[in-house]
């Protein structure tokens, strides 16, 4: 037996080096040393009750994609794995996949950290993520969660959500190009909840919705940033952005752009945000959203509350 397949008490898998995984076939599950499949399923029977367990592996993502799962039905988590890459390649790729879970891994310098296309009932949780050009994508994908991850030094965008149903709470990210991006360009992004997640120093902006639709971004901080805090564009209507906490970034609080209607904006605190001249705690280019109870010191146009 591999020593992965032997966690110590309290529950922690010894890493151990090996070649990237790739499972696109249910008898591809297969456990260490075996001479077929991954040789990589250190416990479980592929049941909703026992999943199969990927854990305890450290692998180098520099030439291929670390962990790569495709078009299988069997119910498996992935965790305590630890995946280095060169920013060429996927550290956790999941396709056309369901019923499974990504946690208490560690993920750094690959081209996206963990990529899920076409998947549902996906949890990321509680994941160190860093170094990467994209934190966690969620492609065509509906009701996933992304929850309690730390994510840091990210190129692009920290979540990247394309896809309705999703729900992406509790994370920290900090120093990233974007930080939470709901993308309804390519595909409905619609009823997504985006709550409790603490943003800061991001290049761009804090969360931003396009083409995005019945939303809600609620009870987030977003801070020190030298973009917008908020940012709803490219015709996103019916959102309702509530409670937030958003101080001290260059660019505007929150930014509606021309085109955008029947926003919901109430209760939330903007201090600090802007120049005052061009840029603002509030600022508005676009009609008929409603700005209720909100606490600011400046805004554009002043029309907003």
């Amino acid at each position: 037996m591999s020593i992965a397949q032997q966690p110590p008490e309290g529950g922690a898998y010894p890493q151990v080096r090996r070649s990237p995984i790739s499972i696109h076939d249910a008898s591809d599950f297969t456990p260490p040393n075996s001479t077929t499949g991954c040789a990589c399923v250190v416990a479980g029977s592929g049941s909703a009750r026992d999943p199969y367990v990927i854990a305890g592996w450290e692998i180098d993502a520099s030439q291929s994609d670390g962990i790569s799962v495709a078009s299988v039905d069997d119910h498996f988590v992935i965790t305590q794995v630890n995946i280095s890459g060169t920013r060429q390649h996927v550290a956790i790729r999941l396709e056309n996949v369901q019923n499974a879970k990504i946690s208490n891994s560690t993920i750094a310098g690959t081209f996206v950290a963990v990529s899920i296309r076409g998947s549902k009932n996906i949890a990321v949780v509680d994941n160190a993520i860093g170094e990467s050009q994209y934190g966690v994508w969620l492609e065509a994908s509906d009701s996933n969660t992304v929850v309690h991850n730390n994510i840091e030094s990210i190129g692009r965008v920290s979540i990247f959500v394309r896809g309705s149903d999703n729900l992406v709470e509790d994370n920290s990210i900090e120093r990233t190009y974007g930080g939470i991006n709901i993308d309804g360009t390519m595909g409905p992004a619609d009823h997504n909840i985006v709550k409790n997640n603490t943003i800061r120093a991001a290049q761009e902006y804090g969360i931003a919705l396009w083409r995005a639709r019945g939303n809600t971004i609620a009870s987030n901080i977003i801070t020190d940033g030298r973009g917008a805090g908020i940012a709803i564009t490219d015709s996103s209507s019916n959102n309702t952005i509530q409670s937030n906490n958003v101080r001290q970034n260059t660019g505007d609080g929150i930014l509606i752009i021309e085109g955008s209607s029947n926003n919901l904006v109430q209760r939330n605190v903007f201090v600090g945000n802007g120049d005052g001249i061009n840029t603002f705690d509030l600022h508005s280019e676009a009609s008929n959203n409603t700005w209720r109870d909100n606490t600011y010191l400046t805004r554009s146009s002043d029309t907003l509350g």
